[in-house]
């Protein structure tokens, strides 16, 4: 055998072998409920619990270990950083802020909203938001303004927020029939929010119109949307997962009205039901709970879900 083939020998070998997933334990008290990474700084984690407390973690020296197969587990640092006890009850909203680094909020299953604001040498928490009566379930920064967010909660409610106003939100709009579970602000397209409900319905909103009908509206869920999020570089790209199922959607593919008879009267049932928007479908979990696209590498998703971690690249994208 050639040296050439030898190595094409081995090239296969690699691709055909199983993939080898390291990791490291870090002691956590309480469930998990959500888990974020500051975007200035990976090394910088939150976790949102199940105790109603929030922790922040600096997990360097785990990245570190990785890199250093012969250091020792004794070195890594398991002890949080930061740990705040202010909310009432747990909860799931949680998001660092991309334009102002080390800004973090949090929300609760009881409608407070508690802002982080970095110092030098930890965080001071104020607790300026409450949505009354009901849970915050998500929140989102702006892409391009420092100061604004936008929550969405089980009034079935998206209200957009300015820190600079404390103790009431700037606008609110019903964007559902039911439980707005999870928002995404499209990083592109900065007057773009989308929505998912517990009907499994999700919605794309302008902001320049907030108060009117969504730009699109997609009823093909039949089960509660978990998770949605747009394309890190394509405007109109956007992954959304519910309780049986992933899906990838292309917002710029427009519906041929001849085709469909020029109509929308008759409901669409069966095949006809499937949107035109609709690239890709991932089958096979159960229950997902995040999808996520990968930062760089173009087109690769990740998912959460009861049955496990999956990391795909659709075959049409």
């Amino acid at each position: 055998m050639s040296d050439d083939e030898a190595l094409d020998s081995d090239d296969e070998d690699k691709e055909d072998s199983d993939p080898i997933l390291e990791h490291i334990n870090i002691p956590h008290f309480g469930g998990v409920n959500r888990l974020r990474s500051m975007p200035q700084k990976p090394n910088i984690i939150a976790t949102h619990a199940d105790t109603a407390h929030v922790h922040l973690w600096d997990i360097s020296t785990h990245m570190a270990s990785f890199e250093n197969k012969l250091a020792g587990q004794g070195t890594l640092n398991n002890k949080q950083i930061q740990t705040h006890s202010g909310h009432r009850e747990e909860g799931f909203a949680m998001d660092w802020s991309k334009k102002s680094a080390g800004s973090l909020l949090t929300g609760d299953c009881s409608g407070g909203i508690h802002l982080w604001a970095p110092t030098e040498s930890n965080w001071t928490v104020t607790t300026p938001w409450e949505v009354k009566g009901t849970s915050v379930e998500d929140l989102q920064w702006s892409p391009t303004e420092a100061t604004v967010f936008a929550s969405g909660d089980c009034n079935n409610d998206i209200c957009i927020f300015d820190t600079r106003k404390p103790g009431q939100s700037m606008l609110k709009h019903r964007a559902h029939e039911a439980d707005v579970n999870v928002i995404s602000w499209n990083h592109n397209v900065s007057n773009l929010i989308a929505s998912g409900s517990d009907d499994g319905v999700f919605s794309v909103w302008d902001l320049r119109k907030f108060g009117q009908d969504p730009l699109a509206r997609f009823t093909t869920h039949t089960t509660p949307i978990t998770s949605l999020e747009w394309h890190p570089t394509d405007e109109s790209m956007i992954v959304v997962s519910d309780e049986s199922a992933v899906f990838v959607y292309d917002l710029s593919i427009e519906e041929d009205v001849e085709e469909s008879g020029g109509t929308t009267a008759k409901p669409a049932e069966g095949e006809d039901k499937i949107p035109a928007q609709l690239l890709f479908m991932h089958c096979g979990s159960t229950s997902n709970k995040e999808a996520h696209w990968h930062p760089q590498i173009p087109s690769l998703v990740m998912t959460t879900a009861l049955t496990g971690f999956n990391v795909f690249i659709p075959s049409n994208l």
